[in-house]
């Protein structure tokens, strides 16, 4: 599980304080004095933490009285603009109105000109018609003149007739002499009509012709004007159709005119509202300026007061230091308190630990840049200050003096060099993902650059930080156990060399730790810390005073302390979860089903979990995150149902499956962990599944390999190093990360995680997180057990002991009332 360091409070470096011998004098006074020396060295460190936040805090507000004038500045610039923007809304409100006029002026002209489109095509289709009439009269009197000339050919034919007659009537006349002299002339004379008829007939031919040729020219000239008829007709449709197309443009326009009218309208209403809050808002940053420059000359006033306070612890730190050169202190070796944790560290290294046992002891022997107090809150650690600057970089400065076990000086390439191990491919970090947001990580991790952009060292004492994005959870991250900075160059040599407030010793099952006295928070209360890994028979240990003070995980150790005179028993919330984890790539057919393995949340009793096994010392879980860090009441869970849970895995046809493997601690004996293991067994065979413990050790129990190689189902525990939902959930459902146990894998959770860190409203983040609890929830990568609150008992002569809601403790703040 991923836990925060512990308890490093800013201080300037205090002195290696060395006793003289004097009278004796009993022991309980000597450890007081020495207590005292203690509390007087950690006062002085948090006067000069308090002065480093004091200058911070002058700084600040200095700059926020300039960013407040500036903005000021900015805001009358604005309201000037805003003022112009406004007269020229109304210069366009009015042209729109012009424009409109016009428009309507526009329709009118376009109406009257379709209608007098209309009349003229009506017109041009009346002389068509004439036209046409025409034609027709002209095409009868043609046919007419074509009959003239018909009758004009019989004339011409009769004339040819009689002039024959009277041709042959000459010589008949002359055949009969005198008689027929008067025959002849007559005779003459006819013939004389007949060429005159013959004559006028080729005359009244040629007029005829005459005719002919007029009316062909009249009606060639009719098909003109017909063509010209027809044409202007069309010319005079498309005119109206024009009309038409603009009377239908002037109305869209119009339409338009009339938004633009009510937008310019509207516009100028806001504009009237948004000067007034620029206006409002010019009034308050002129407040602000105020409240800045008052907060400023406050700030001066605790400074003065700070270097007073100085002064008096130093002169108090004297005194105490003459009361112990007075006191018989030669052999007074300091005090000692022991306690246990329920399982054995696998490694002490901590940018490769996940364990939160081995949190415990690591959390105090290293320090990191940031550090997490009692009460889980961010505060300094390495580093004295930090401050964002642009384009995502935090800036860092590194207090002088800070050491590591070893002696030597703690400077910001130490800081630049730890964190590109953490990142390095080759070193296979499991908290690789703590850092992955820094500017470069990505191309270093694939082995595509020397180095870290991002990470670059600006002097001795101080580093820059710039991240890819904003992420709200980076300085957490930074504050945690395992990314503790360690002096590389020692872990080279074969030893984990820190810089926290114990220096550690470890000998078989138990960690000795050593109080550093040069650390830059002071020299803890209690020298010597014992720490003893699993025990087997902790409560009658506890008990018989082996050890000091115990952390209480179940209703067993529960039931054996509690009402002991002399114990005292603290409880409270812890953020984490205790769950029943699938290996999603087995092959069971229990776990490939997804509606199978939200039969197997439904198996299992929860309620009876906490109430046998914890003594009621937890809730149940309805999804993976702790009600502390995302609370969604819309989350239904899955109840304790074993009927229908039955139905659930017949209507998947599992009946007959094979046995499904649960991983099983064989050196844990009566734990929790194997406790747990058990109900959880007893309940799914009481589902009508068959199931079988597969044995491993404790130390390689939560191995991702050892997972997906052994078994179906572990169990697991995840405590919460931050309250940062993202710090909790990404390293459990990330692809390719170790922490993923359970090797789930969903595109969309990704994708949605990866786009929820970047969310800065709070609200919209938390809706954000409860959607992907929801998608999780409906994969059932895990059985959700429950949600443990954190006890722990002490014996009456220990004090300072606190758990915070990560569960860890600062070993640091624990006093000893009696000398050894």
């Amino acid at each position: 599980m991923f836990w925060s360091k512990k308890g490093s409070n800013l201080a300037s470096t205090t002195p290696d304080f060395k006793p003289a011998p004097a009278k004796q004098q009993d022991g309980k006074a000597i450890l007081l004095r020495h207590n005292q020396k203690c509390a007087v060295d950690k006062i002085r460190n948090k006067i000069d933490e308090t002065g480093f936040a004091a200058d911070s805090l002058i700084q600040i507000t200095t700059e926020i009285a300039q960013s407040a004038e500036t903005q000021m500045s900015s805001i009358e610039k604005v309201v000037d603009e805003i003022n112009n923007y406004s007269a020229l809304a109304e210069e366009v409100f009015a042209s729109t109105e012009n424009s409109k006029q016009i428009s309507d002026k526009t329709l009118e002209i376009a109406q009257e000109g379709t209608a007098a489109v209309g009349n003229s095509i009506a017109a041009i289709s009346e002389i068509g018609a004439s036209v046409d009439e025409a034609k027709q009269v002209v095409t009868a009197l043609e046919a007419k003149a074509a009959h003239i000339n018909e009758l004009l050919n019989m004339i011409k034919d009769i004339a040819h007739s009689t002039n024959l007659l009277s041709l042959n009537a000459s010589i008949e006349a002359a055949r009969a002499g005198e008689a027929g002299r008067g025959f002849a002339v007559v005779a003459q004379e006819v013939k004389k009509l007949a060429l005159r008829s013959v004559e006028s007939v080729e005359y009244i031919g040629r007029t005829i012709t005459e005719i002919n040729q007029s009316i062909d020219k009249t009606l060639g000239a009719m098909n003109a004007i017909a063509a010209k008829v027809e044409l202007g007709t069309q010319i005079a449709n498309s005119t109206a159709e024009v009309f038409g197309t603009i009377i239908a443009a002037v109305n869209r326009s119009g339409g338009v005119y009339d938004e633009i009218h009510s937008a310019i309208s509207k516009q100028t209403a806001s504009l009237e509202h948004v000067t007034d809050s620029a206006q409002t808002m010019g009034s308050s940053f002129g407040k602000l300026m105020s409240t800045a420059e008052l907060a400023s000359l406050y700030t001066q006033f605790v400074k003065t007061s700070l270097n007073s306070l100085t002064d008096a612890s130093t002169e108090l730190r004297r005194i105490t230091a003459q009361m112990l050169e007075e006191s018989d202190s030669a052999s007074f070796k300091g005090s000692e308190a022991r306690t246990s944790v329920p399982e054995t560290i696998d490694t002490f290294i901590p940018f490769m630990s996940t364990s939160w046992t081995g949190g415990q002891v690591i959390s105090n022997v290293h320090t990191g840049l940031l550090s997490i107090d009692s009460a889980g809150q961010l505060c300094p650690g390495l580093a004295k200050s930090w401050h964002l600057e642009e384009n995502n970089t935090w800036v860092f400065n590194l207090r002088r003096g800070a050491k590591f076990h070893n002696g030597r000086e703690v400077s910001a390439e130490d800081v630049k060099r730890c964190y590109e191990i953490i990142l390095n491919p080759a070193t296979r970090s499991p908290n690789s993902w703590t850092l992955q947001y820094v500017d470069g990580a990505e191309e270093y991790m694939a082995g595509k650059a020397a180095s870290v952009r991002g990470i670059q060292v600006l002097d001795r004492y101080r580093i820059n930080i710039r991240l890819s994005s904003p992420y709200s959870g980076f300085l957490l991250n930074l504050g945690q156990f395992y990314t503790s900075i360690i002096d590389l160059d020692e872990l080279s040599k074969g030893n984990i060399v820190g810089c926290g407030p114990y220096r550690l010793a470890v000998s078989g099952d138990e960690c000795r730790l050593e109080a550093f006295p040069d650390h830059y928070n002071g020299e803890p209360y209690t020298r010597r810390i014992s720490v003893r890994m699993a025990p087997k028979e902790a409560p009658e240990e506890f008990l018989n005073g082996a050890y000091d003070f115990m952390l209480i995980d179940s209703k067993a150790l529960l039931d054996k302390v509690k009402g002991r005179p002399g114990i005292t028993i603290t409880d409270s919330q812890l953020m984490g979860i205790y769950y029943a984890g699938f290996n999603l790539i087995s092959r069971s057919p229990y776990i490939q089903s997804r509606e199978a393995r939200k039969a197997l949340n439904h198996a299992v009793n929860r309620k009876r979990i906490i109430d046998e096994l914890l003594g009621g010392l937890g809730i149940e879980a309805k999804g993976p995150y702790p009600p502390g860090i995302v609370s969604d009441p819309g989350l239904a869970g899955y109840k304790y149902n074993p009927r229908l849970a039955k139905e659930l895995l017949a209507s998947a046809g599992l009946s007959g499956a094979p046995k499904l493997r649960i991983l099983y601690r064989e050196d844990a004996g009566g734990s929790l962990f194997n406790k747990i293991t058990e109900y959880v067994k007893e309940d799914l065979e009481a589902a009508g599944i068959d199931c079988v413990l597969v044995n491993t050790p404790s130390a390689g129990y939560l191995n991702v390999n050892n997972i997906r190689e052994k078994c179906d189902v572990y169990i697991g525990r995840w405590i919460a190093d931050t309250g940062d939902p993202d710090n909790f959930l990404q390293p459990l459902f990330t692809p390719d990360l170790s922490t993923n146990r359970s090797s789930y894998k969903n595109e969309a959770v990704s994708r949605k995680m990866a786009l929820a860190n970047k969310i800065l409203n709070p609200q919209r983040r938390l809706e954000a997180y409860r959607e992907i609890q929801q998608i999780i929830f409906g994969d059932a990568p895990w059985i959700f057990l429950y949600h443990p609150n954190i006890a722990f008992a002490c014996h009456s002569h220990i004090s300072g002991v606190k758990f915070n809601s990560l569960g860890l403790c600062k070993y640091e703040d624990i006093i000893v009332g009696k000398a050894d």
